[in-house]
């Protein structure tokens, strides 16, 4: 009578056993494994959203039924508030949702204080865009790319890459800590492993002589003193640009599709602010961030060379922000009416300063902004979207947006008073069709 009882706490304890064994034994849940890097041809992005997706939405029975039936799709990723649903790895609330000074501005994106005076290691040169760029170590060993102004065009797009960082950070977007450097060829050393592509696309190593031809191109006669916008390197593993549709299928996080974003839709309303007409998928990156006890994917705008009223080979063409660079509606209206009617950009001045190239507030029309490219997450934004870009762009004060081009050193006291009152202006005009309100124009500095 009495085994029993003992035969059943001997099998408990070797089922107890066994389980706490088994437990022992499992391998710790595995560590998340990184994206694959990609790379995102910037000819196939233009053909794509220039030529393929317009036709594609054209024949679309759904898209024309939610406008016919003004039933668009509202963004997927708010709360019962309307507002973006937190945590996100795309966007943080700053202004417009709570307080930020003009100092914490300044310092947003990072230190603000650019390479460390002293030596600096070219370890590779930037293989993408129109315009040289380099990649080095300052004296303390952080790593930046150096990137330059469109030869002939000083100050042009160096100015516009710091500008951007500081009010795209303030409006609650990952960027990267954008400053103004200085230095000459006599201060550059070369790393023994540093290679360059050629045009062939081969490896070729990195010499003095090589520097010093591309900076010919963009430095002063002479040996002057360079200028050029040093972006510091952003925290994690780069694993390629996101895109302005779809969702990136190997992030598990990644579940919301891309154009149903309220901050993605809602950045159409802080690029009309700027003039960012190239604001498409290449002009991103996505980031592999490992910290205590979790990894992800961290979302940054990088690339602001661009904005206001420059470009890649020099100033904005007039139409910039009228029309895109294949414009199906322009075109066929012109061909209707026998190009009769001005196109919208005929009125506008040009403000004839090199420095800062083709921008105006004028003629700057709130409502009808456009990019270069047609851009997916624009296509589907909703006056919901608008507004709560506008909410952002609004709570800029003008001592911010003097502040923020202060950082970018013009030599010219002309161009950065005309940017300054470029960027209120259009401020003011965002707010008064998309908010009926005017903002305040400045706040004291804290």
């Amino acid at each position: 009578m009495r085994r029993v009882p003992i035969v059943l706490a001997l099998l408990a304890a070797f089922a107890f056993g066994a389980a706490t064994s088994a437990r022992a034994a499992a391998p710790a849940p595995a560590k998340s494994r990184a994206p694959a890097e990609r790379e995102y041809s910037y000819w196939y992005d233009g053909l794509d959203h220039s030529v393929l997706r317009p036709a594609t939405r054209g024949l679309d029975v759904a898209l024309l039924g939610r406008k016919l039936t003004g039933h668009p799709r509202q963004a997927a990723n708010v709360d019962e508030n309307d507002q973006v649903r937190l945590p996100s790895t795309w966007w943080q609330p700053r202004l417009g949702f709570r307080s930020v000074t003009t100092r914490q501005m300044l310092r947003g994106p990072g230190p603000g204080t650019g390479p460390a005076p002293g030596r600096w290691t070219v370890s590779h040169t930037k293989d993408q865009g129109m315009n040289p760029g380099f990649q080095i170590e300052d004296s303390k060993g952080v790593k930046f790319l150096l990137k330059f102004d469109p030869p002939g065009w000083a100050e042009l797009s160096s100015s516009c890459d710091v500008i951007g960082s500081y009010l795209f950070w303030a409006a609650g977007y990952n960027v990267p800590d954008n400053t103004i450097a200085y230095f000459r060829l006599a201060d550059l050393d070369i790393d023994e492993d540093a290679t360059y592509r050629d045009t062939r696309g081969h490896e070729q190593p990195v010499t003095r002589a090589y520097v010093g031809g591309l900076l010919a191109r963009v430095c002063p006669a002479g040996g002057g003193r360079c200028r050029g916008s040093a972006s510091r390197y952003l925290e994690g593993k780069p694993i390629g640009p996101f895109e302005y549709k779809g969702r990136r299928k190997d992030d598990p996080e990644d579940l919301v599709p891309h154009e149903l974003r309220r901050e993605l839709r809602g950045l159409w309303t802080l690029c009309a602010w700027v003039n960012h007409t190239d604001s498409r998928g290449p002009n991103s990156l996505d980031m592999w961030v490992e910290q205590p006890g979790r990894s992800f994917v961290r979302h940054h705008l990088i690339d602001f060379g661009a904005i206001l009223g420059a470009s890649a080979s020099g100033a904005r063409a007039y139409p910039s922000g009228t029309e895109y660079y294949l414009d199906f509606g322009v075109g066929g209206s012109q061909l209707v009416t026998l190009g009769v009617f001005p196109f919208a950009w005929e009125p506008s001045v040009d403000p004839a300063i090199p420095a800062v190239g083709f921008v105006e507030s004028r003629e700057f029309d709130p409502a009808r902004w456009r990019p270069d490219y047609p851009n997916p997450a624009f296509d589907e934004r909703t006056e919901r979207d608008i507004r709560w870009g506008a909410r952002i762009v609004a709570a800029f004060t003008d001592d911010m947006i003097r502040a923020a081009v202060g950082a970018a050193r013009y030599s010219d006291p002309r161009a950065a008073e005309y940017v300054t009152r470029v960027l209120v202006e259009r401020r003011d005009k965002l707010a008064q069709r998309w908010l009926g309100t005017s903002p305040s124009p400045a706040v004291a500095v804290e």
